[in-house]
């Protein structure tokens, strides 16, 4: 197969993945990608990142994305960040699997990662930091590679810049940094070259350091200091529900029930995958594959809460070892079962997500897919209240719907914007009976879960009695602040 040939069917797939993530351009945000832009937004309007108002546990680099997407409109924007990062994975996918198992290995996995990539069921679609994040350190993993074949001194500095990025978009993403660093082990390994690659090794962490130095220059420079952006990225979640803390009973049921979304979006792609780690184990080219799957996983059990979107961290990895799986069918079997096979593995995944392309609505999509009432809600809700509302004026969800204040477009009253960040961080719910007991309270709250659940000594019922007046909202009971 020439060159040209396996880049043009490699552009389908990126063509496929581009198709298929448009459908889900107006498809409402996810509470987390509205929280997101409503942190991003409040940055944007003078508050300080990690302060009293813009605060979110995601590092300076996935609110920079937002911030920038938002210089160029609002919803559709935010998922044209998810659309642009599952084309750079598509791209990166296939120059990392060209350089191990050739370019019909690159090719299958090229598709295979288009078709699962926006896997509905897991929030693949969404501009979430796996898939931000993900990308950002597959691409720094892609120049690593290419630099295996093509060594040049730059191209290691700028994997380790890229590697060393993607952290700072999402926590979990140090997948890059670990890869890079054990490619050029291994390459050194090879070349008898001990010396020179731990040169190059230095390279690649002067690369890391870089936009590490300017994060922290940031943060320095700004109002919460090093201190309050180092809790809101790593101190918050290792303190409260991590891989070293919380409750291990939760998290494991957690667990538990995020693999049966993972298993309809990529079910089968995973047992073509296996099929690709045995082929990769009697090529004894094995090892950095494997440490990819291992940091991947690792960074995937680091988060704690095991949403369903956190499997999107571990696509590109299993679409590598399916690109593998699926051209050792091909070359073990007669071409037409072979393709047969590959051809029911993806064809199998994206069956299962037929319900969800073809909903008659956006809302009716979202509904299938994240499985949330919250979003479709927060839309009417948030809409009311910034007619209720001026833009300047403070508003209280309880306990917590982040993207109520993404549609209602108003300031927060207190910091935490998500419901076991209330719960769970020292002072939290102290500081929402603050807000309402102070001399300025919110001029309108929204109650998505019972007011007593965190109001433990109902203090903030008592005043939403003595000072408010009730509406209902879509279901939702809405109090404004009387004049």
């Amino acid at each position: 197969m020439t060159i040209r040939r396996a880049w043009l069917w490699i552009g389908g797939a990126i063509a496929a993945d581009i198709i298929l993530r448009l459908r889900f351009l107006n498809v409402p945000l996810s509470v987390d990608e509205a929280g997101y832009g409503a942190v991003a937004r409040t940055w944007a309007r003078g508050f300080a990142l990690y302060g009293d108002v813009a605060w979110v546990d995601r590092p300076q680099g996935l609110v920079g994305l937002y911030r920038i997407a938002l210089w160029f409109g609002d919803e559709w924007s935010i998922r044209m960040l998810a659309l642009l990062a599952g084309v750079a994975l598509v791209i990166a996918l296939a120059v990392i699997t060209w350089t191990i198992g050739g370019p019909r290995a690159a090719i299958i996995a090229a598709w295979l990662m288009a078709v699962i990539g926006p896997a509905p069921h897991i929030e693949g679609f969404t501009a979430n930091g796996e898939l931000l994040g993900g990308a950002v350190a597959a691409v720094a993993i892609a120049i690593a590679f290419r630099w295996s074949e093509w060594p040049r001194a730059w191209l290691l500095l700028v994997a380790g810049v890229v590697a060393g990025l993607a952290p700072l978009v999402k926590q979990s993403a140090f997948d890059g940094v670990i890869v890079a660093g054990v490619l050029v082990l291994v390459v050194a390994y090879r070349e008898r070259a001990w010396g020179l690659g731990l040169a190059r090794l230095g390279l690649v962490g002067v690369g890391i350091a870089i936009p590490w130095a300017l994060a922290l220059l940031a943060a320095a420079l700004s109002s919460p200091g090093i201190g309050g952006w180092w809790f809101a990225i790593y101190g918050y979640r290792a303190q409260t529900e991590s891989l070293i803390s919380g409750d291990i009973g939760f998290r494991a049921n957690l667990l538990v029930n995020s693999v049966p979304w993972m298993l309809v979006d990529v079910g089968l792609v995973l047992l073509l995958a296996v099929v690709g780690l045995l082929a990769m184990r009697r090529e004894r080219c094995l090892l950095v594959p494997l440490v990819w799957l291992g940091a991947c996983s690792l960074g995937f059990l680091a988060g704690g809460l095991y949403h369903p979107h956190y499997w999107v961290q571990l696509l590109p990895v299993f679409a590598l070892f399916g690109g593998i799986g699926g051209v050792w069918l091909w070359e073990n079997s007669t071409a037409r079962r072979g393709l047969i096979i590959v051809g029911v593995a993806v064809g199998v995944s994206f069956a299962a997500s037929l319900p969800v392309y073809f909903a008659s609505t956006p809302e009716l999509a979202s509904e299938r897919s994240t499985n949330d009432p919250r979003v479709i809600s927060a839309i009417g809700v948030g809409n009311e209240i910034a007619r209720l509302t001026g833009r300047d004026d403070r508003i209280q969800v309880l306990w917590a719907n982040a993207a109520v204040y993404w549609y209602a477009d108003r300031i927060p009253a207190t910091r935490y914007l998500w419901y076991r960040n209330i719960e769970r961080i020292p002072g939290g719910r102290q500081g929402v009976v603050d807000a309402f007991t102070g001399d300025t309270p919110p001029k309108v709250a929204v109650g998505y879960q019972p007011v007593e659940a965190l109001d433990l000594d109902g203090q903030i019922q008592a005043v939403l009695d003595a000072r408010y007046d009730e509406l209902i909202i879509d279901g939702q009971p809405v109090w404004r602040l009387r004049p």
